[in-house]
Parts: structure tokens; sequence; C-alpha cells
């Protein structure tokens, strides 16, 4: 009987692949460009932020259409009632071409491009923000987001016992919904020593969570009258990937956006402790026979952006560049925001709800639900001690 191969033993083959830098682990400009500019002509089309002055977009035919058609409720259709903005414009003309037109080949490389488009557009983020903010935010949503990556672990820790789903896949579910989806599913892959196959698997279910969230978590926000602060909030903690959370938060407001993307950089410092605890939990009688290092795992996991976002949120508190830089950096955040929800699009494979298959559906979208119930009890409980009114 032929053994199984690990997701670890499977990376350890490819010399290459051990310790990749950042540049090393993307495709050539050569191979990437045909993706990379079509990712930003959609972009352009779909209607990006800040370039108004080009007018035959599908923001703009949306909003004609709102000014021709008869209102509903006094209200225009796209724009007031379905919210569309940027963010969904850009996602759903990436979903439409990637699952009924279809993607190139020679697209795909350039498609890999859209992690660090997001990476850049955090770290411009960063000059959205000013003190007061973190203030205003306080202490309540760090222990919220706190609360949320443990107690999310331990959730799907019980789940996966319940269910008898072993301890691999059950500590890959438990960091892609914990914490941020497919990075920190495939941090973990090799101290679980998860298979190939599991890994895609928790990706898959992560991945369609985290799309069913972006459009019906904004409509449960307005329903429940949430602020953009506990909107923002909510989003970072319960929903899986990076790119979808802050998807989500724009898809609320601009308001929520940014306060997703600040609330997510806070879940993403926790990635090496995270990691550590569902690592404990899920194999813990192993650590008797196994050591695992802290630092080691600090220093392999923690995302290295964080470090730019600081250093551009400390200048603008410092105001060491004018309002009207801050303004152009807001630009330059939403251009990137825009490539990355474009790929995001792009990549999206409705299949992969039959790769997730009927058990992995139910585990993980129940677990999910559970977390992101759990949430808003915790920002009920907040609002009523008049934290974000």
């Amino acid at each position: 009987m032929a053994q199984d191969v690990t997701y670890d033993q499977t990376v350890a083959g490819r010399p290459e692949a051990r310790k990749p830098s950042i540049w090393s682990a993307l495709p050539s400009w050569q191979k990437s460009w045909p993706g990379l500019l079509a990712m930003a002509v959609i972009a352009i089309l779909c209607g990006l932020p800040g370039l108004e002055v080009f007018p035959f977009t599908i923001d703009a035919l949306l909003r004609y259409f709102d000014s021709v058609l008869p209102p509903i409720y006094g209200k225009g259709l796209f724009v007031d009632l379905l919210h569309f903005n940027y963010v969904v414009t850009c996602l759903v003309a990436g979903i439409v071409i990637r699952n009924v037109i279809g993607v190139p080949k020679s697209w795909e490389p350039g498609l890999t491009y859209s992690g660090c488009f997001m990476n850049v557009g955090i770290i411009m983020l960063g000059s959205q923000y000013v003190l007061r903010d973190l203030v205003k935010l306080g202490p309540i949503s760090i222990v919220i987001m706190v609360f949320m990556v443990f107690g999310g672990a331990l959730i799907f820790t019980f789940m996966g016992r319940y269910f008898k789903m072993g301890d691999a896949l059950t500590g890959l579910l438990a960091a892609a919904f914990s914490m941020c989806g497919v990075s920190a599913c495939i941090a973990i892959a090799p101290m679980v020593r998860a298979k190939s196959e599991e890994v895609a698997y928790a990706i898959a279910v992560s991945v369609t969570f985290g799309l069913v969230c972006l459009f019906a978590l904004p409509f449960i926000g307005r329903l429940l009258g949430l602020s953009n602060d506990a909107f923002g909030l909510l989003s970072a903690a319960g929903v899986p990937n990076s790119n979808q959370v802050i998807a989500t938060g724009f898809n609320f407001s601009f308001e929520a956006g940014k306060v997703s993307g600040f609330s997510n950089i806070g879940r993403l410092v926790l990635i090496p402790a995270g990691v550590l605890f569902i690592y404990f939990m899920t194999l813990g009688k192993e650590l008797r026979t196994t050591t695992i290092s802290f630092w080691s795992v600090l220093k392999e996991k923690f995302p290295l952006f964080v470090f730019g976002f600081a250093f551009v949120w400390t200048l603008n508190c410092l105001q060491a560049w004018p309002v009207p830089a801050s303004e152009a950096m807001g630009n330059v955040m939403n251009w990137f925001f825009s490539l990355c929800f474009v790929g995001l699009g792009l990549t999206t494979k409705l299949a992969d709800l039959k790769k997730a298959g009927p058990k992995g559906i139910v585990i993980g979208y129940v677990a999910g639900s559970m977390r992101i119930g759990l949430c808003l009890i915790l920002l009920f409980i907040v609002i009523k001690m008049g934290y974000f009114k």
C-alpha cells in the first residue's frame, strides 16, 4: 500500500520552495503581465475610485439605470438597495468571467499577485488612520479579536472531534476560520502533517464560506442597524480570509472597510500564537515527544507587511505628510484593493463548493456561522455598554 504523502513532505520535495522570499515565490514579469494587464483593465472598466473622469464604466452604467428606472420605495435599485459599489462590481465581474466565460491560462500567473496587492493596500490603509482612531476602537476591540481567534479555534476543535474528522483536518479548518483563511491553513499544514488533499479541502470550505459572508453579512449588518465600527469588527472577526474581510467591510461602507482592515491587523498579529494554540489543541498528546519553539514559529509565520502598515500609520499620526498626500495614498489604497478584488473574483471557482463536499460544507458553515453568532452577541453586549454607537 502506498504511503500517504503529507503537505510538508510535498513541499520538502521542492528545494526551491523551502524558504522562498517574497519575490521568488511569485511568477516572473514575462509570465505575469497578461494577468496583471487583465486585472487593471477590468478594474478600470468596473469604476476605480478616484478615476471618475473615465465615464464608460460598469459603475456609471448602473447609476444610469438607477436614474431612468422607476425608484423602489424612493431608492435606486443598484446603488441604494443592492449597494453596488466598486467592491461588488469588481468581484462580480471577476466571478462572472471565471465561471461563465473562462480565464485564459496566460492570465493565471498574474492573478497570483492579488495577495500582494492586498498587502500593499493594507500598508496604504495606515495613511487613513490617526491615533484617535485606535483610541476610538479601544481595548474592547482587541479583546473581541483575541476571544474570536482562540474561541473560534475551540469551536472548530469541538466540531472536528464530534464529527470525527481527524486531527489534521480539524487543525486546518480551525486555523482557516479562526485566523486568516488560506495563509493560516498553509502555515499550520506542516505542523499537523496534513495531506495535500486535506489542505485543498479546508481551503475550499473557508473560501466558499467567505464568499457567502461577503454578500450576506452586509445585508445582515444593515438589517440589524450596526454602525460602521461594529460591522468592521464583525467582518474582521467572522470572515475567514483577509482579502474577503476587507471586501466585506467596504461592501458595507468605506468607513467600515477601514475599520475591518485595521481590525484584521490584530488577527494577523495573532497568527503565530493561534497556530501554536491549535496545534496544542489538536495534537496535544504528542507534546511529550515533540518540541515546538515559539520564536521559530513567530519568525516563520508572522506577516511582515504588518510592519509596513505600522510604519505608515505612525508617520501619519506624526503628521509627516500633508492632507493631500494622505488623500493620494487613500486613492492608491483603493486602486490596489480594486486589483485584489478583481483577482479574487477571477480566482473564485464556484465548483469549489463540490470539492468541499457535503460534510465539509456542513461542518465549516455551521461552525463558521456559530462564530459569527458569537461575535454578534459580544458586539451587542459592548454596544449596550456604550461602545460602537
